[in-house]
């Protein structure tokens, strides 16, 4: 059903050096709705649902990002579709963000010293603040979170979004692949390789977040600039 390469186990993270990525070129580029250009992408806005000031009933993206959504799609059999969690992220959702996961993480790791407690919550929300030479990767409009669905049903990962444990590493699953999560081992590897074949980079902490254009692709495409900087749509 799917071409052998996008069964293929998903390597390992590499490291980079991310003081030697310069400051955003910013390339205009206008933020569309992806949902808007094909009806196999498809919207939960899950940030809506849980009470996030100021969270969007509609996923924006960069113009480049959303196109390479719909390049993905066609790709996969007429079941499957892509269903969207998040893209632009406005500061107050990412205020509120790390202010609930720092609460639970101080809460249930009580052993960790600030400087440790801090470098644990940065692996899954980035603080809220606005750096116009280094924006998160949502205050761009070039990250989105995603899965696919088949049948209008979301294909089994492993973990559910937004869970902050290392099962939800995108690699978790590769060497030591806990019993009856085969499929969902099976399911990210087609996610990552699927995505990666359009162009979009995954952040390897979250199964879910992909990305083009901003800070993290920048990195893997050699420490270039990244062309997306901070949006100014994000800023409330």
């Amino acid at each position: 059903m799917f071409p052998q390469e996008f069964l293929a186990p998903i390597p390992a993270p590499r490291d980079f050096d991310w003081d030697a990525i310069p400051a955003p070129i910013e390339y205009r580029e206008l933020l569309v709705d992806p949902t808007r250009l094909s009806e196999r992408i498809t919207f939960d806005p899950v940030y809506l649902h849980d009470g996030h000031p100021g969270a969007l009933d509609k996923c924006l993206l960069r113009e480049t990002v959303a196109q390479k959504l719909v390049q993905a799609v066609d790709k996969l059999p007429e079941d499957y579709s892509i269903l969207l969690f998040d893209g632009l992220r406005p500061m107050s959702v990412q205020r509120s963000l790390y202010e609930r996961f720092k609460a639970a993480a101080e809460k249930e790791h009580p052993e960790l010293s600030p400087t440790q407690l801090e470098e644990y919550i940065d692996q899954f929300v980035a603080v809220p603040v606005m750096r116009p030479d280094r924006p998160s990767p949502h205050a761009t409009g070039g990250a989105v979170d995603l899965t696919l669905s088949r049948g209008g049903v979301p294909l089994d990962m492993g973990t559910g979004f937004d869970d902050f444990t290392t099962l939800a590493y995108t690699a978790a699953l590769e060497d030591h692949c806990p019993p009856r999560l085969e499929a969902a081992r099976d399911n990210r590897r087609l996610l990552f390789h699927l995505m990666a074949s359009v162009g979009l980079v995954n952040y390897e902490c979250e199964w879910w977040h992909f990305a083009y254009g901003e800070r993290q692709w920048a990195a893997r495409e050699g420490c270039r600039a990244p062309i997306y900087g901070f949006c100014p749509e994000c800023d409330n």
